[in-house]
């Protein structure tokens, strides 16, 4: 991740990418809506949107949003309070050994785990909608709207949106991104350090 602040869940994330950036139009791209409720991605963190100066807190400390929304734990804390399993992946890049933080957010159940010192971030969130292929499709269908580079791979044979970084046409500062939904739970992949390959294999060792 790129020093920066964080955004709010990427399904929100996406689609928040999408409005953080049409709201402050310098904004990275916070991955759509995470993918998971309005669009893709998990509004779990500003961070990623290449930084957002004007929300006012700093995402390295407090990857879900401003001190108090969310409380720092263990990635078996995490999944306790959010009710839903919380893999941690095995790859170089991610894995247990280089896990810096976990979080979770104490008023709707998203979790945040950050990876050597944020070169990799996860968020995950109960889906608000069903991320399938279809809707995957959809929303790489409308390219004109989304401005940024993406498209659709799988991770352990479901499918995936891959955005590509730095393809934002906005300011071609947007982080990789890998988003995709495990079992209902809208899973999202972020890196400003890594490429949409890395993040593919990092979703990959997810099990």
């Amino acid at each position: 991740m790129i020093g920066i602040w964080r955004r709010p869940r990427w399904a929100h994330g996406f689609l928040v990418v999408a409005a953080a950036w049409a709201i402050t139009a310098v904004l990275g791209l916070v991955i759509v809506g995470k993918v998971t409720g309005s669009g893709p991605m998990s509004t779990g963190s500003a961070r990623h949107t290449g930084g957002l100066p004007g929300l006012g807190w700093n995402a390295n400390r407090y990857p879900l949003g401003p001190p108090g929304l969310a409380e720092k734990t263990t990635a078996a804390g995490a999944q306790a309070a959010a009710g839903f399993s919380v893999p941690v992946p095995s790859d170089a890049a991610a894995s247990q050994a280089n896990l810096t933080q976990a979080w979770v957010n104490k008023y709707n159940g998203e979790v945040a785990l950050v990876f050597d010192k944020g070169k990799v971030d996860i968020t995950m969130a109960r889906a608000t909608q069903q991320k399938d292929l279809r809707y995957f499709q959809a929303f790489v269908a409308q390219r004109n709207k989304n401005r940024v580079t993406d498209a659709i791979e799988q991770v352990n044979g479901r499918p995936a949106l891959v955005i590509t970084p730095n393809t934002s046409v906005v300011c071609h500062c947007n982080p990789a991104v890998v988003e995709f939904d495990r079992n209902g739970i809208d899973v999202s992949i972020y890196s400003n350090t890594y490429g949409t390959g890395t993040l593919l294999a990092i979703a990959n060792s997810m099990r």
